[in-house]
């Protein structure tokens, strides 16, 4: 047996556990479903522990008609169960009946009925025996509590034992137990244990192993340790189980150093480790942020002929995902393939889920494809990720085909997986085809529940069809379904954006009688969405009459008024309320549009702020000053926000170079530009097409222009209709005509379809040269291409027509 070395800390390691918040407001509702617990009371067929022929039966059935008929108490109950003992299937009926009859019991019949159902070993039905008698604490069903009824069980218990050496009682401690653990009371649970043992009786392993793994996961893990320890001293015999729950309390506690020595203690106790106790440290390990270890430990179990199990290599996989470190986690799964164990789809789950996170597609269909050319089924979990990558990658079009796809194969599609296709076909406007899609869901019987009803509710509104939007959420509430908060938002905010502001109230104050308060997301949607439907006065109204105001509020005004194109008052605002500056996509918001506007000083003025709040340092920030400073010639504050954004510890990244380039190439700062073209590709940074084309554009020396020309087939750049047409614009101010042409023909050769800029260059290019026949001609190849001419185009006609009437005259 191999006994787990205690991990040695690393300094230089970072374990803190990483949480992922989703931002979509439907991943909520998908939660909810895919956890939704469903219970049922177990109903008994006349085949379950059938051990009478079929005359006796008869017989016995008759003989119950008969005693039914009498009154029942407590002497007719007890003789018919204990008439019935050997008859399973009767007795169970008649136990039926009684329920159904309304008897109450007192602890005698209780217990004639738990004897019997221990004697046939029917713990799901003990289980719920003990349930309602647990539960019922104001004794309105029975006439007895649950003290009483334990207290005749421990009786009977030690009395049979000491007549007949053994009891069949003892299931009903474990069930008890086990009723108390699932409930939480411990302290009950563990009572009854110490009761067990006060009666001399032996302490059953299986109940305590229940009880122990119950407060684990209850996170009692303090009582779970101290619970462990007495229960050993009150002569508990663990078990593998035993020592495999109080490994995973250990390290779910964080303790590794102690449930590293149980594998001591478990040889001390002549007992050897299983792959069940190793995967549960090895999970542990994971839990604390150790997978390193967890696989370094599957190493060395495999090199002693260990038995290592898929959930040990899943936990592993799982945590690696967790952080991130897709590589290591796929090492993992090849590392189990050649160790001859088969992974499963929880392994696969697993690191499609890690990809899809990081949207590489194409590592996500890779594997999934592996995975089924293996023999592994795909499921609606592992679909579900796929076709929501698909979605967040803007493939909605993919994602409905393969949703297509993947029905056809049989594969099972949940409700969730049908909610994400019909999302997907509501963002396509594709609405018939969702109402499709929901109707095959009801085919399947499957019933479409708020999350359904919510998601077509958006399309529509969308695609801004508010009364049909507002008709799904009318046969909603008809169908017997109760409107949340989301869908509430969803649809002020649909119906604010469609301008129906009297709508929107009417929807508001439905959620109000319907006991659901509007939030601060609520009222920001509902202003926001006015402003975008051209209501700007409503919004303000009805801002206005929002009281108190919150920061939330504040900042969706000033969004509305962004999207409204009123920049002035969106500066107002924020100059009025200063700690919006916090809100800080609201702020970038408003910068974008003061920086599109080239509004430098507002602009510069809220930079400031954003910086002094320490909610300035992004590239976005940087970006959009850089981009309007180069627009409006600035270069010298250009230049100073694009060494500041380096301060800060921000890379440039080549569209930011190349905005600095396209500056000072406009100013004819081609030194400057060199320079930063040059410390662009001195920090790994590869400068693209555009960035090529934007010094081609700035230079006006024919060496550097076919130096860089060069250079771009050097980097095995292809040139793109702007680059083209630069090159031929140059070309033809050079009066080289054939080169211009040569590349013209060129990009037409490759592909690439000259646009109206390409065409008016080298209709210049040979007016200039008084080829005024040929710029005839590419301009009449340019109407038949429906390529419009523009005015610089006719002037070039125009002006060589002209000097050739002059040379006339």
């Amino acid at each position: 047996m191999i006994v787990p070395q205690t991990p040695t800390p690393n300094p230089n390691s970072d374990f803190m556990l990483t949480s992922s918040i989703r931002s979509t407001s439907f991943l909520l509702h998908s939660l909810t479903l895919r956890f939704r617990s469903i219970s049922s009371f177990p109903q008994f067929t006349s085949s379950d522990h059938s051990h009478s022929d079929s005359s006796s039966d008869e017989t016995n059935t008759n003989s119950l008609t008969h005693s039914s008929q009498k009154q029942l108490n407590r002497f007719t109950v007890t003789e018919t169960l204990h008439n019935l003992s050997t008859q399973p299937r009767v007795a169970l009926s008649f136990i039926n009946q009684l329920n159904q009859s309304g008897f109450k019991h007192d602890v005698v019949t209780y217990m004639s009925v738990i004897r019997l159902l221990c004697q046939y070993g029917i713990d799901i039905k003990l289980y719920h025996m003990f349930m309602d008698v647990v539960q019922d604490t104001n004794e309105e069903l029975f006439s007895f509590n649950v003290s009483d009824l334990f207290g005749a069980l421990v009786d009977e218990m030690v009395e049979e034992t000491r007549v007949r050496g053994s009891t069949s009682l003892v299931r009903a401690v474990d069930v008890l137990v086990k009723v108390y653990a699932s409930v939480g009371r411990f302290d009950e649970a563990v009572d009854t244990l110490y009761e067990v043992k006060r009666g001399g009786l032996v302490l059953s392993t299986r109940a305590c192993n229940y009880l122990l793994n119950q407060m684990i996961s209850w996170e009692k893990l303090d009582m779970f340790e101290s619970v462990y320890k007495q229960l050993k001293r009150k002569g508990l015999v663990p078990d593998v189980y035993t020592y495999g729950i109080l490994i995973k309390g250990l390290c779910r506690k964080g303790c590794l150093n102690e449930a590293s020595d149980v594998f001591k203690e478990m040889s001390e106790a002549g007992m050897d480790a299983d792959c069940f106790t190793y995967g549960t440290y090895i999970d542990g390990l994971c839990s604390n942020g150790k997978a390193d270890l967890g696989f370094q430990l599957i190493k060395s179990l495999r090199e002693s002929n260990e038995e290592v199990s898929v959930y040990a290599y899943t936990s592993v996989i799982r945590r690696f995902v967790k952080e991130s470190k897709l590589e290591e986690a796929e090492s993992v799964l090849l590392d189990m393939k050649s160790a001859g164990i088969a992974p499963d789809v929880v392994c696969y789950c697993a690191l499609i889920q890690g990809y899809c996170k990081n949207r590489d597609i194409r590592k996500v269909l890779a594997l999934h494809e592996e995975m089924e050319s293996s023999g592994i089924k795909t499921d609606c979990v592992i679909v579900s990720a796929i076709l929501q990558c698909l979605c967040h990658m803007g493939m909605l079009d993919e994602a409905v085909s393969r949703f297509v796809r993947y029905s056809k194969s049989g594969v099972f599609l949940d409700e969730v997986t049908f909610n994400i296709a019909i999302d997907a076909l509501c963002k396509l406007g594709e609405m018939e085809k969702a109402e499709l899609f929901l109707q095959e869901m009801k085919n399947r019987k499957m019933f479409p529940d708020v999350m359904h009803y919510t998601t077509l509710i958006n399309g529509y509104c969308l695609k801004q069809e508010s009364s049909i939007a507002f008709e799904l959420f009318l046969e909603m509430i008809r169908n017997g379904l109760k409107p949340d908060f989301i869908t509430y938002d969803v649809l002020a905010g649909g119906l604010s954006r469609c301008g129906h502001f009297n709508e929107t109230i009417g929807i508001l104050d439905h959620m109000q009688a319907y006991g659901l308060e509007p939030t601060s997301v609520t009222h920001s949607l509902v202003i926001e969405g006015l402003c975008k439907g051209g209501k700007v006065i409503e919004a303000e109204l009805y801002f206005n009459s929002l009281e108190p105001k919150n920061l939330d509020l504040y900042a969706a005004m000033m969004n509305g008024y962004c999207e409204a194109n009123n920049i002035t008052k969106a500066f107002e605002l924020w100059l009025s309320e200063r700690t919006l500056v916090t809100k800080r996509t609201s702020c970038l918001k408003l910068l974008s549009r003061l920086c599109a506007e080239d509004e430098t000083d507002k602009a510069l003025e809220l930079y400031k702020a954003l910086d002094a709040s320490d909610k300035g340092s992004c590239k976005i920030v940087y970006s959009k000053l850089i981009s309007m400073y180069s627009r409006v010639a600035d270069m010298g504050m250009a230049r100073w926000f694009f060494d500041k954004m380096i301060q800060k510890g921000l890379t440039p990244d080549a569209v930011t170079y190349t905005m600095m380039l396209n500056g000072y190439c406009r100013v004819n700062y081609l030194k400057e530009a060199y320079y930063l073209f040059n410390d662009m590709k001195h920090r790994g940074i590869q400068p693209d097409i555009i960035t090529y084309t934007v010094l081609l554009h700035g230079e006006g020396r024919q060496k550097n222009v076919l130096r860089i020309s060069s250079e771009i087939e050097q980097t095995g750049l292809t040139r793109d209709v702007y680059c083209y047409t630069v090159m031929i614009d140059k070309h033809c101010r050079w009066e080289n005509l054939q080169d211009a042409v040569n590349l013209f023909n060129e990009m037409i050769d490759r592909g690439i379809q000259p646009n109206t800029v390409t065409y008016t260059a080298l209709v210049c290019g040979y007016c200039s040269m008084g080829y005024r026949q040929h710029a005839v001609t590419l301009v009449k190849e340019m109407i038949s291409k429906e390529i419009e001419p523009n005015s610089r185009t006719m002037i070039a006609l125009k002006t060589i027509k002209a000097k050739k009437l002059k040379l006339r005259r």
